[in-house]
């Protein structure tokens, strides 16, 4: 934005160079009056209600994307919990000798 000012700012010295003080002090100002009008829109639409919508939007959206991990989260260690359940259960019912290392084996 800076660059786009100071081209056009150049621009309009050069061509300010070949003409009267009266046109130069006319081109000055409609050019005083052209920034004063973007930077009026600027700000109208910073503050328009369709862009506080989509902030608005943006921030539920984060919300329900927050709420999806934390369950997906929850159901994760829910599942590790339940494995480990039934590999416990299942080791004990595999009788006393089912930690034991196989005949030959060295620890």
């Amino acid at each position: 934005m800076k660059n786009l000012f100071a081209v056009t700012t150049l621009g309009v010295a050069i061509a300010l160079a070949g003409c009267t003080r009266e046109e130069r002090a006319d081109t000055g100002n409609d050019v005083e009056a052209a920034a004063g009008k973007i930077a009026d829109e600027a700000r109208d639409a910073a503050g328009s209600p369709e862009l506080k919508e989509v902030g608005s939007e943006i921030k539920e959206a984060a919300g329900d994307a927050g709420q999806v991990i934390k369950e997906t989260a929850k159901g994760a260690a829910e599942g590790a919990r339940e494995g480990a359940a039934k590999v416990e259960a299942e080791t004990r019912d595999a009788g006393p000798d089912a930690g034991d290392a196989p005949h030959g084996a060295k620890n």
